[in-house]
């Protein structure tokens, strides 16, 4: 199987095509019938492109995001952690222990990250008048715990929209090539392989 041109190779190849076939059109017998097909094929491939181009775009940007709302949560869950440790006396206090992964937190994923914090956050509710810190600490979580939940949802939206137009993206361009391979065959039927020299030009 071929392979498939590139979205930017696949316009300047689809443009020089329709280019050739206008400037035959009145020697070549199936110009015009060619040109109704590459002119719209032409067109969806410039709006795959701006569709995928966008698409790309929207999801490194809601990674951006989403990264920036996992550092504040982890470092929301650091402060808590060592403010947990320090008013039980040790990292091996059951209460602490009830919010921590062994250090598995570490290297979490960002939904694991949001459970972490979850956990946190109802551990916090549950000791809110015994420990000091809760309130204002709740406050904060509670505000952390939605970013992050929002950010996640959007990437995975952003990641699914992505998929989705370049998979599009790559169904156009098969199209494409085909139309283009039956264009040369058309055009070698007709004129032999005199026309590839001013397609090499």
């Amino acid at each position: 199987m071929t392979t498939l041109p590139t979205p930017a190779n696949a316009l300047q190849e689809s443009e020089r095509m329709i280019e050739l076939l206008e400037q035959r059109r009145d020697e070549f017998p199936h110009a015009e019938e060619l040109l109704a097909i590459h002119r719209p094929t032409h067109q969806e491939l410039e709006r795959n492109k701006r569709i995928t181009e966008q698409a790309v775009t929207a999801w490194r940007e809601s990674l951006a995001h989403r990264w920036n709302c996992e550092i504040a949560g982890r470092r929301l869950y650091k402060q808590i952690y060592q403010q947990f440790t320090a008013f039980y006396g040790s990292a091996d206090a059951p209460e602490v222990q009830l919010i921590s992964r062994g250090g598995a937190e570490e290297n979490s994923s960002p939904a694991e990250l949001l459970v972490d914090l979850r956990r946190m956050e109802a551990a916090l509710v549950v000791n809110n008048e015994r420990l000091p810190f809760a309130a204002q600490r709740l406050s904060e979580l509670g505000e952390v715990c939605t970013m992050l939940d929002e950010a996640i949802k959007a990437t995975n939206a952003y990641e699914s929209e992505r998929r989705t137009s370049v998979l599009e993206q790559r169904m156009v361009q098969e199209t494409y090539r085909r139309l283009c391979n039956a264009t040369r065959r058309a055009l070698t039927e007709h004129y032999g392989n005199q026309w590839l020299l001013e397609w090499s030009e």
